[in-house]
């Protein structure tokens, strides 16, 4: 798993100008020489148990669904048991990169939106630019409906 977010934070750097990111979150103006994280791969239960165990939240709360999470504040990563060599879930390891760098740059304020939706964009774009696809996230409507959101 390091050698795969190794490669994938050369990817993110190299691929950093993520369509529709405001220019307050600009993912170019992060610092991306940082150490890979550690990546845990966990059972779907036994991911969702430790997502409630640090106090994670997701819009609608069904932590049933929860695919991998950024403990604040760590270099800890936790991701669900799932093919990594596949570009889908290679873009959810990108979103929970994202949340490490933004961790790592003191980008992780109290407004969830404002680092939620560029994590949602880049995995996005990773997937697009991957596959040739389109793809979307239902999340980021949501995230974009919170009171502190200023910027999308």
């Amino acid at each position: 798993m390091k050698a795969l977010a190794i490669g994938l934070m050369m990817w993110m750097q190299a691929n950093c100008n993520v369509p529709g990111v405001h220019p307050a979150h600009n993912l170019c103006d992060l610092n991306w020489d940082n150490p890979a994280p550690v990546i845990t791969i966990l059972p779907q239960k036994e991911l969702a148990r430790q997502f409630r165990i640090n106090n994670g939240s997701i819009p609608g709360g069904d932590n049933s669904r929860i695919k991998g999470f950024f403990v604040k504040g760590t270099n800890i990563i936790y991701m669900k048991d799932q093919d990594y060599s596949k570009v889908l879930y290679q873009s959810d390891i990108i979103h929970e990169l994202v949340h490490y760098i933004q961790g790592e740059n003191s980008k992780l304020d109290d407004c969830d939106t404002h680092y939620e939706i560029p994590a949602y964009l880049a995995q996005i774009y990773y997937y697009k630019k991957k596959t040739g696809r389109r793809a979307i996230s239902e999340a980021i409507d949501q995230y974009k409906g919170r009171s502190c959101n200023t910027l999308y």
